[in-house]
């Protein structure tokens, strides 16, 4: 015999399976990252790091903290991501007027990765254009842009103690 409380949790349940934000953000972001993966592969350049790479090529030096916020990324996920591109010789780094201040470029090296990489996106944002159709295209970046403004909106943060 069921009480109620077991149909109302299994109600929530099942809305939670269903319809978790959270986890359908994720499931959706590693679905995209593999599609991005396949056409970015043997360029040398994850798609992760592409966009990296697009965003210093426009801003460039640009401070790392900078760079970051504006990436949406945390601090310790993009040294990471930074790391691997200063190892493999695709970005430098500088000093700024502070010295605890990094300024960051592309080498020479990473202009050429990422013009050899541009192609590769072009056909990545394609093929997603034709699986989804324009309008579906369309409105999905809009609903992915609309939901990196979600954590902005500070009544949404974790308060501080």
């Amino acid at each position: 015999m069921r009480h109620k409380y077991d149909v109302v949790t299994a109600e929530l349940l099942k809305e939670a399976a269903k319809n978790c934000l959270c986890f359908n953000a994720r499931k959706a972001a590693r679905a995209v990252t593999r599609f991005y993966d396949r056409h970015f592969a043997g360029t040398g350049v994850e798609p992760t790091q592409f966009n990296i790479l697009v965003a210093l090529r426009l801003s460039q030096p640009v401070a790392l903290a900078h760079l970051a916020g504006h990436l949406g990324l945390e601090r310790t996920t993009f040294t990471r991501n930074l790391h691997l591109l200063q190892r493999n010789g695709l970005v430098e780094v500088q000093r700024g007027e502070d010295a605890r201040e990094r300024l960051l470029s592309l080498s020479a090296a990473g202009e050429r990765a990422l013009e050899e990489a541009i192609p590769h996106w072009q056909r990545a944002q394609q093929a997603a254009i034709s699986a989804l159709g324009g309008d579906g295209f369309a409105r999905l970046s809009e609903a992915l842009s609309l939901s990196a403004k979600f954590t902005s909106n500070n009544t949404l943060r974790r308060k501080k103690l």
